[in-house]
């Protein structure tokens, strides 16, 4: 199988043994008929699926157990077993959604989902890289040179935002130095037999605590907004970030440029990426402080008031 393959029987593995109360038995009855079988294998081989059961712990870090007693097959939630953090949750709903799509003629097209760009093929490859703690032979495409160019790299984890995949980690280009890939801008891709270290202490979910999205180009620092009650609204069902803290009304009070309207910190790195966020929100949205941040999103209203002058 090619590892795009063998990705999509772990997705249906976690997801169908995720339903509950299945023997090997049942595994296989399910197996003979699912369409990521493309071998057409009337049951699930045993020692492939203690194998694959092993990658699924090792990639993604979710521990797939056997109750002696019964029989039943179940997946432990035990977040020691987890490797970063919520990927254990995103891979059992948005994958196995894709699960559902597959088994289910028809069912396609009453789904519009966004799409996802072609660099989520490589997942397997950097995920057992990761593993093995192997380096990465990576032809990667820059849109600053409009050109690709090759580099070794050392790949200390995997990061999802806005429907794209990164990795993360130390490239050739940029030794000693953590940097961020989105993966659609990888043309190439080749598992190689050098090793490398991942620096001790380093958590990938502290890492990016005090960031947003991918880009680190700004420091962490206090953040804070005015927003009309409306944008509140959205801030309060979907916060943009986990620090995000709704003031009371009194402590509001000291910033507010218009009575009624609310008033949200965080603690933030203002990157790119968040700034464009912000940006969203358009004429709802005022920020507050820091003022250097404030002054920018000022002066880019400014140049964009004058694009349409």
């Amino acid at each position: 199988m090619s590892p795009a393959q063998v990705f999509k029987v772990y997705i249906w593995m976690v997801d169908t043994i995720s339903s509950g109360r299945l023997t090997k038995e049942d595994i296989d009855r399910r197996w003979a008929h699912s369409a990521v079988n493309t071998y057409g294998e009337p049951d699930f081989p045993k020692r492939k699926f203690h194998r694959y059961k092993e990658d699924i712990l090792t990639l993604f870090g979710i521990n797939i157990k056997c109750n002696r007693r019964n029989g039943y097959y179940y997946i432990d939630n035990d977040e020691d077993t987890r490797l970063w953090g919520g990927m254990q949750q995103y891979i059992t709903t948005t994958f196995s959604l894709k699960a559902t799509i597959d088994e289910s003629d028809g069912l396609d097209e009453s789904l519009l989902l966004e799409s996802i760009p072609q660099g989520a093929k490589y997942l397997t490859t950097i995920m057992r890289a990761i593993h093995a703690r192997k380096q990465l032979l990576v032809t990667y495409h820059s849109y600053d040179r409009n050109s690709d160019y090759d580099m070794f790299f050392s790949p200390y984890c995997l990061r999802v935002f806005k429907q794209r995949w990164y990795m993360v980690g130390e490239a050739s280009t940029h030794p000693r130095e953590i940097r961020v890939y989105a993966l659609d801008r990888v043309m190439d891709m080749h598992a190689l037999d050098n090793d490398y270290y991942i620096p001790e202490g380093f958590n990938p979910k502290l890492f990016f605590k005090d960031y947003y999205g991918v880009f680190l180009n700004a420091k962490p620092c206090l953040l804070r907004i005015e927003v009309t009650p409306h944008a509140a609204l959205f801030l309060r069902s979907l916060p943009l970030h986990h620090s995000q803290r709704e003031l009371s009304p009194e402590e509001a009070a000291p910033y507010l440029t218009t009575p009624g309207n609310v008033v949200m910190e965080y603690f933030v790195a203002p990157t790119f990426d968040f700034i464009q966020q912000l940006r969203t929100f358009g004429a709802e949205l005022r920020v507050l402080a820091p003022l250097s941040l404030a002054k920018q999103m000022r002066q880019d209203a400014e140049q964009l008031l004058a694009r349409y002058s």
